[in-house]
């Protein structure tokens, strides 16, 4: 256990780096938490929570000095904390979904006060970098980058870790004490979760036209779903 946790924090804390070093969207939810789950065995689990965290902050970008939760993070420890409780997925799959993101969700606002502490400590790097680029030494410069990196994936592989943790601990001892009609309410709110976060998908892109053709969409998925069920 103690192995995987720490192989997850390290593999997520240099995953999430693309935030702010390559950005070429591998930390985005919808393909990070997929990736976190298809290596701890449960793909299906890492789609689910990824769009959950996906459209659940989709209308937050990061924006002049606004800094969002960092929902890369947020999503691998969902993922890999729900994988990782040795609570049996066969009997409440969906159920435990909702349970592991409701828990867990409140945690990305210490990830945004991280993220936060951090630009603020680049700044500092910064201004030593432009000292040093008037001097015209190179050197120091590629240093406060390095040193800029470090600091990132060091606050990200303990953020993890700590998340992983706590997430465990919390998953693992409290579902399998749950009654049956709080199971009755995350299987309702497994259904609900989604429904919510599309529509706050929709009043981002402001694209009410889309309305009624989402909204047929989905009707007939959900019809196509019961005939499927009824055979």
């Amino acid at each position: 256990m103690i192995i995987e946790m720490a192989a997850v924090s390290i593999i997520g804390g240099f995953l999430c780096l693309d935030r702010s070093c390559l950005q070429i969207m591998i930390s985005r939810p919808v393909v990070i938490a997929p990736l976190t789950g298809f290596c701890l065995g449960d793909l299906m689990t890492g789609l689910v929570i990824g769009a959950f965290t996906e459209l659940l902050w989709i209308d937050r970008p990061q924006i002049g000095i606004y800094i969002p939760p960092n929902d890369s993070l947020i999503s691998i420890a969902i993922v890999s904390s729900l994988l990782l409780s040795g609570v049996p997925l066969a009997e409440h799959r969906h159920e435990l979904a909702a349970f592991s993101f409701l828990t867990m969700i409140p945690l990305a606002n210490a990830s945004g006060r991280i993220d936060a502490a951090l630009v603020r400590g680049n700044e500092r790097l910064s201004e030593i970098a432009i000292k040093a680029a008037a001097d015209g030494d190179t050197l120091t410069i590629g240093k406060q980058h390095l040193k800029a990196i470090l600091r990132n994936f060091v606050a990200n592989v303990l953020f993890l870790f700590v998340t992983l943790t706590a997430g465990i601990l919390v998953i693992g001892y409290l579902f399998p004490m749950l009654p049956d009609f709080a199971i009755e309410a995350l299987r309702l709110m497994y259904v609900l979760i989604p429904v919510v976060l599309i529509a706050v998908a929709m009043n981002t892109v402001k694209l009410n036209n889309m309305i009624p053709f989402v909204c047929g969409f989905f009707l007939a998925v959900l019809i196509l779903v019961e005939l499927i069920r009824g055979h």
